[in-house]
């Protein structure tokens, strides 16, 4: 597919009369993983989650400027619900909040309170394989997420995003709370399971996801340091 999933043109923004995003433009396309790298308070969760109008609801005063277009509307014309289905964004408060759920309470908030896993569908049992996830049919329904791992829980968060088919995923600086190993196992699930999707990953650790990006943002105090191919980002020394 290869076209413009998401776009901002000269977006700034202001929360709570202190500028935080200053000048933002850049290009995501379908079918792309790109990586929004940057230290703590760059603005990465801020620029993300502007895509969706969430810092609306977690801060009293939100001013923005410039343009944010998702395939190509602004996304102030678009119903929030909509968006939503059409954008999906997951940070680290989704991890913590599944240690709420048994297994199969997980599976019927997302589906239903009726819901049994004979009723999963060939797609669906396809997609809980590719992450594997399937052991899932086999277990206690009644074991708790808690006792699950980083990882396996980011892999069910994963299958809870995809099954609704949304054609932008983001993933805000969860990936950062994984070890070495698991972070690989995570993200070559990633890539094996996003088809046409647009992919961002936001981290602190920009040389975990170098192997997968295809566009790398070095973001720093609100503003865009480097856009462009992660490989030229390596050989400027940055």
């Amino acid at each position: 597919m290869n076209e413009a999933a998401l776009s901002l043109e000269h977006f700034s923004l202001v929360v709570e009369n202190e500028k935080k995003l200053d000048d933002i433009t850049l290009t995501i396309k379908h079918g792309e993983v790109t990586l929004i790298y940057g230290p703590r308070n760059s603005g990465k969760s801020l620029l993300l989650r502007s895509f969706i109008h969430l810092n609306e609801e977690l801060f009293d005063k939100v001013e923005g400027t410039g343009s944010i277009k998702f395939d190509g509307i602004p996304v102030q014309e678009l119903p929030k619900k909509k968006l939503r289905q059409k954008i999906s964004y997951i940070d680290t408060s989704f991890l913590y909040t599944m240690d709420n759920f048994n297994v199969i309470e997980f599976f019927r908030f997302l589906k239903g309170k009726d819901f049994s896993f004979e009723e999963l569908t060939d797609k669906e049992l396809d997609l809980l394989q590719l992450l594997n996830l399937q052991d899932l049919l086999q277990i206690n329904p009644k074991v708790a997420l808690k006792r699950f791992s980083s990882s396996e829980k980011l892999s069910l968060l994963i299958y809870s995003t995809f099954i609704r088919d949304p054609e932008v995923v983001i993933i805000d600086n969860v990936l950062d709370h994984l070890d070495d190993q698991s972070c690989t196992v995570v993200k070559n699930l990633l890539l094996d399971s996003k088809g046409d999707r647009a992919l961002l990953i936001s981290s602190r650790f920009s040389h975990r996801f170098m192997d997968i990006a295809d566009l790398l943002i070095y973001l720093k105090n609100g503003k865009i340091l480097y856009a462009g191919k992660p490989e030229k980002f390596v050989l400027m020394g940055r």
